[in-house]
């Protein structure tokens, strides 16, 4: 019987094969620091983006409490203005001198509003840039999902107010002749501006502004407590963030 022998490999092939291992290996390598390169890159980079947002936020904080300030006073001085006109005596309305107080407070305080519209342009970007994703922080992420909360409670509260005085407007325009003013800044203290003398027409327009104080002071509450948290908030980030 013939007995077959294998081969034995030249001595040159094995060493080729050792070389094709260390190529391997080599290239296996190469991919692998490559690939965490590049992780580490991205980590950078949102990193950087993320302290770009929180950065441009405590920015836009800092802009809403300059504007809940100026706000929150405006909002004192009109809900004095309106206080002091449900003062004037409902049962001296026959005197001019009387009539022309209450025309005088309600030309004065009843026809504006001080609507606080909050910075949001990094909240935009976040939104629509995805940015959230980027933020690591659950304590920021949180607290950002309440400021926005806040947000919408307050706007709300805005709207009911808004509502209430329209409806007080509504009210005054039954009861007085709103194109007396040329009239009335000639000879104050002394020009008829009263349409009616029906006391539940007057009676009516008196209850309107008092819900609508009521309205102003719920909403001017409201500002004041996100003042609050709003200069909490940026000590927080700033913290955080170790922003100076």
């Amino acid at each position: 019987m013939e007995v077959h022998h294998h081969p034995e490999l030249p001595h040159g092939e094995k060493k080729r094969f050792k070389e094709y291992l260390l190529e391997f290996i080599m290239i296996f390598l190469a991919v692998t620091m490559g690939f965490i390169a590049e992780n580490i890159r991205e980590h950078l980079s949102d990193s950087s983006k993320e302290n770009e947002y929180i950065t441009g936020m405590v920015k836009n904080l800092e802009v809403d409490t300059i504007r809940l300030n100026k706000v929150i006073n405006e909002n004192r001085k009109q809900a004095d203005g309106i206080d002091s006109l449900r003062k004037v005596s409902k049962d001296k309305l026959s005197q001019l001198i009387v009539q022309d107080s209450l025309y005088l407070y309600t030309s004065k305080y009843l026809w504006y509003t001080n609507d606080f519209t909050n910075d949001d342009i990094t909240l935009t970007q976040l939104r629509n840039a995805g940015g959230y994703r980027l933020i690591k922080n659950n304590g920021v992420l949180d607290s950002i999902a309440e400021y926005e909360s806040r947000m919408r409670d307050i706007n709300d509260e805005y709207n009911g107010f808004a509502s209430s005085l329209e409806k007080a407007r509504d009210d005054a325009n039954a009861i007085f002749d709103l194109n007396i003013g040329h009239n009335f800044r000639l000879h104050p203290n002394s020009t008829q501006v009263l349409i009616t003398t029906d006391k539940e027409r007057i009676y009516k327009y008196y209850n309107g502004c008092w819900y609508a104080l009521l309205g102003l002071s719920g909403y001017d509450q409201m500002l004041e407590n996100h003042l609050k948290y709003s200069t909490r908030l940026i000590s927080y980030l700033k913290k955080e963030y170790d922003i100076e």
